[in-house]
């Protein structure tokens, strides 16, 4: 089908912003963005719908480089004996309660509202780390049916293999990563795949054997790295050496290996890391919220590291999460510079892109002629004069701290919302199946 998005600000992505243009979509891919002069004189004959653009801006949609769809149905929910003081505790008090209970239903319930969710918040690809321990066989396809599916978004998935539950449930998480990497079909423009593994600290090195020895060439693996400090402590006195040079061992630092928080690494990992060229994920609000520590920002972007953004499941508001980031490095290093928004503009519109690209084999992250039709629109009148130069300053002190409305939203060229709703969607319906999902998920809990 061919669309056209007009009279629209068009932000590409890059060094260029247009008023009153047009973007023309054909299928999947964006065939032309025309200036306001040029949309004067274009052949309208052949466009078969329209969509109004008036008051709007167009952006690419956005990347979440790390997140867990799994935790959507936690909003509200109360854990007796919740008292943690350590990270370790946090997850054996409350994550590692939850995934234990989550069953098929509310697998489902969690991947559709973390994908709507993701969609109102302009997000078109999602990079998601699943742990459901007791409904392990088949996840991974639930997850793609329903994100890439029913959604319409892009997704990555895997399933995050550990120790801590027993050996027979990691034998099902090494094989339900390797049945789906065997199945996904490698043409798939809307989903990739990764092999999934907790923390260096929930795997001995039987499960990480097992792991090399399965995992195929140009695979990459998704963990989380030195997120506590407990995984650097665990991982020098169980085995001698740090978590980093641990992976390196087992030849898990691979390009297409991204590798979540990495925020008690020495310099020396760092480096390593670099020359291993594998991908780094920052997740500040859940770091703050979680209070382990600060992120290294100056030094791995310094390096030349791909780092990204996620939320480690906060939600998918990547604009906030962006604006978290520059001022945890502002009010953490007292430095008013820190943080920059070329530093920002790194994370969220470079890297997660040049990530996405990475894992996916798709070009995104700009709005131009011959790349997918993955366009966000949101609702934003700006105050004052919005150019090239400055956009991030709009996203972050416009939409990001006053209301972030997404009203329109499409991913390879398909409309997935369309002024303001769902369109394939019954919103109301799933809400309502997943707060009663949500009422028999915390009632195993407890």
């Amino acid at each position: 089908m061919r669309r056209v998005i007009e009279p629209i600000t068009v932000w590409d992505g890059g060094s260029s912003v247009y008023e009153k243009a047009a973007v023309l979509v054909d299928g999947d891919r964006i065939s032309a963005v025309l200036t306001a002069d040029e949309r004067a004189s274009y052949d309208a004959t052949s466009i078969e719908d329209r969509i109004d653009g008036e008051g709007k801006l167009a952006l690419p949609g956005m990347i979440n480089g790390h997140t867990h769809l799994y935790s959507s149905l936690a909003r509200g929910m109360a854990i007796s004996d919740f008292a943690p003081s350590t990270f370790g505790q946090i997850l054996e008090q409350l994550w590692w309660r939850l995934d234990k209970a989550l069953d098929p239903v509310s697998v489902r319930a969690s991947a559709l509202v973390g994908a709507m969710e993701a969609a109102r918040c302009g997000v078109t690809t999602l990079i998601d780390h699943h742990a459901s321990p007791n409904a392990i066989p088949g996840s991974l396809d639930t997850m793609r049916g329903i994100v890439c599916g029913q959604v319409g978004l892009r997704g990555v998935f895997s399933y995050e293999l550990s120790d801590r539950d027993g050996p027979e449930r990691r034998d099902q998480g090494v094989d339900e990563n390797v049945r789906f990497l065997a199945e996904l079909p490698a043409d798939d423009p809307l989903a990739a795949t990764q092999f999934g593994l907790h923390a260096s600290f929930t795997l001995s090195d039987d499960s990480l054997a097992r792991v090399a020895d399965r995992l195929p060439d140009g695979v990459g693996v998704h963990i989380h790295v030195a997120e506590g400090p407990e995984d650097e402590e665990s991982c020098g006195r169980e085995h001698g050496i740090r978590v980093i040079e641990r992976l390196d061992r087992f030849g898990l630092l691979r390009k297409q290996s991204t590798l979540a928080h990495c925020l008690h690494l020495s310099e020396a990992e760092k480096d390593l890391l670099r020359e291993r060229d594998s991908i780094v994920v920052h997740n500040p609000r859940s770091n703050m919220n979680n209070a382990v520590g600060l992120f290294d920002l100056d030094g791995y972007l310094a390096r030349g590291t791909l780092t990204g953004l996620g939320t480690d499941g906060l939600g998918s508001n990547m604009l906030g999460e962006l604006f978290t980031a520059g001022i945890l490095q502002k009010h953490s290093r007292h430095d008013p510079l820190a943080g920059s928004f070329d530093q920002q503009n790194a994370l969220l519109f470079v890297n997660n892109p040049a990530i996405a690209e990475r894992l996916l084999g798709v070009r995104m992250g700009r709005i131009e002629a011959g790349l997918p039709a993955d366009i966000a629109l949101i609702d934003y009148a700006p105050p004052t004069p919005l150019v090239a130069e400055n956009v991030l300053g709009h996203l972050l002190f416009g939409v990001a701290v006053h209301n972030l409305r997404v009203s329109d939203l499409l991913v390879a060229g398909r409309p997935i919302l369309r002024d303001g709703a769902f369109t394939e969607i019954d919103e109301a319906a799933e809400y309502a199946h997943a707060r009663e999902a949500a009422r028999r998920l915390w009632g195993r809990i407890e």
